[in-house]
């Protein structure tokens, strides 16, 4: 029998997402917000949970797509695909495929997604708990206790860590992030950082078990609490840190996912306080699209010009500044790119369309 599906998580994927558009196009990166922004190197802002927040509802949701019976063929297709799209991201609109990066958030997501779903169908609960304090165990061990080769005394560096030198050695440096603090010397989506990416995901399998088999959320909510004072106290020895994943980080940001998911699971699915939910479940049912969609745009406004000037700075310049000032003119660009997508995507809503890879 098929598992219903959750309109919690639909919800919390829509938030997500409209995060995302909210922190990814301001109208001048000049005149961000603090909590709008990524913290500098070390550290966590609000916008450094979206992302594994995201790889989390990922997580939670596996368990009900693999009681559905998606063959290995179709995980496999899957995983290729949001790699494709990710490097179309990464090279338009003009692509130069001898620079080309070829990391990046939606190949992230692939290999994460791929992993998890052979290692929730191929092994034992044991096996795959012990698996995640394995990793997380292995990779701070790495990232701070063995010598990076030519590196010196700081591996916790942009371009010094374990992670940048794998990816200079597997991927060489003009296939990665070509811009500040990594200039083509690592990448914030490094490889090696996708294996504590993929312990977030398994945290959202876990997560995602647990209220399939009928747990209850305020237990669910503890274990939140524990893996946030988990994080907190690790993060003392291991500074939390997004671009490298570490594995303080995971354990933080996996438990304010936990505490989200709990709180919305228990208001939306079991109390019935659905009224509210479906101006997120807009954004939340085409995840992929509005992805995809975003980013395209977002290109498209820096790189088509109106002059000397981007096209999206000249928006905002002439039509957000004259009337918000700079500071409330880049977040009102930002406000408005978030009502633009929701409207495109209101339409898919109403007619009951959801873009899937």
């Amino acid at each position: 029998m098929s598992q219903p599906r959750w309109l919690s998580l639909d919800v919390f994927r829509g938030m997500t997402m409209a995060a995302m558009i909210l922190v990814n196009n301001p109208g001048s990166w000049a005149y961000v917000l603090p909590p709008l922004r990524h913290a500098a190197w070390h550290g966590c802002t609000p916008t450094d949970c979206i992302f594994p927040f995201f790889l989390f509802i990922m997580g939670a949701a596996l368990p009900l797509s693999s009681r559905r019976g998606s063959h290995l063929g179709k995980v496999v297709r899957r995983s290729v695909v949001l790699i494709a799209l990710g490097l179309l991201l990464n090279g338009f609109p003009a692509y130069d495929w001898e620079r080309l990066r070829l990391l990046g958030v939606l190949q992230r997501i692939a290999l994460c997604y791929l992993g998890a779903m052979l290692i929730v169908r191929y092994t034992r609960p044991w096996v795959r708990r012990g698996l995640m304090v394995v990793i997380l165990l292995g990779y701070a061990l790495l990232l701070t206790q063995v010598p990076v080769p030519g590196v010196g005394i700081d591996p916790l560096t942009p371009t010094g860590n374990w992670g940048a030198w794998f990816d200079r050695l597997l991927l060489g440096r003009q296939h990665l992030y070509p811009l500040a603090p990594f200039f083509s010397q690592g990448d914030p989506e490094s490889l090696l950082g996708t294996l504590p990416a993929l312990v977030t995901v398994l945290l959202g399998v876990e997560a995602g078990l647990w209220l399939q088999k009928g747990g209850a959320p305020g237990t669910l909510a503890l274990g939140g609490l524990l893996l946030l004072g988990l994080g907190y106290a690790w993060g003392l020895v291991l500074p939390w840190n997004k671009p490298l994943w570490t594995s303080s980080y995971v354990l933080g940001t996996g438990g304010w996912a936990v505490l989200a998911l709990a709180g919305l699971h228990d208001w939306i699915d079991r109390r019935g306080r659905q009224g509210w939910c479906w101006p997120w479940v807009v954004f939340g049912r085409n995840a992929i699209l509005l992805f995809v969609g975003a980013g395209l745009l977002g290109r498209s406004l820096r790189f088509y010009r109106v002059g000397e000037t981007p096209l999206g700075t000249w928006i905002y310049e002439q039509g957000f500044v004259p009337w918000l000032g700079t500071w409330g003119g880049s977040l009102g660009f930002a406000l408005a790119m978030v009502g633009i997508w929701w409207i495109a995507l209101y339409g898919f809503y109403r007619r009951g369309v959801w873009v899937r890879v």
